[in-house]
């Protein structure tokens, strides 16, 4: 059908763990965060785990850290939510703190599963990879998640079977 013209209002803000940006550089799919996102962040700490990385999709990292990512410091954590965190690596700390301190609505996007638990917990919404190209496809702006997923695995990105049949039956696939 015709494709909507989205306002900027409607659009969330995207807070990055480093994980899934790894992911979407290995399938080349990083684009689709400024067209989903009105702004997208990072913590600082996020930043520097992206740029220790090596491999091919360090040079695709360092473009969009230019073009479309912006490095954000989180927001002290109150007592309760660091009680929560303190078992997670820094980045995920990082980028669920910097989440929480945005008043607009935030979409976290995380992979890993006790970041993920500690974040739901706090009340963070939040989706990972497979969730984040679920919603490209709703947008039109991917035709299909599937082979998507098949080439991220394939290229070391774990991304479990039950998430693949979840997410290929939610994009009808």
């Amino acid at each position: 059908g015709p494709r909507k013209r989205r306002t900027a209002a409607c659009r969330v803000i995207i807070v990055s763990n480093t994980g899934p940006l790894i992911g979407l550089a290995k399938i080349q799919q990083l684009g689709l965060l400024g067209r989903l996102a009105a702004e997208v962040y990072i913590p600082p700490q996020v930043r520097l785990e992206l740029l220790a990385r090596s491999g091919q999709e360090t040079a695709l990292i360092a473009a969009a850290l230019k073009d479309t990512i912006q490095v954000k410091a989180p927001a002290v954590l109150d007592a309760a939510a660091e009680t929560m965190l303190r078992r997670l690596d820094e980045g995920e700390k990082q980028a669920i703190a910097l989440a929480r301190s945005f008043p607009a609505p935030v979409l976290l996007l995380l992979d890993d599963r006790a970041g993920r638990t500690a974040a739901q917990k706090l009340g963070q919404p939040l989706t990972g990879l497979a969730g984040l190209l679920l919603l490209a496809k709703r947008q039109g702006l991917v035709t299909a998640v599937a082979p998507l997923l098949g080439t991220l695995r394939s290229l070391g990105y774990w991304v479990s079977d039950e998430v693949v049949a979840v997410v290929k039956n939610l994009a009808g696939e």
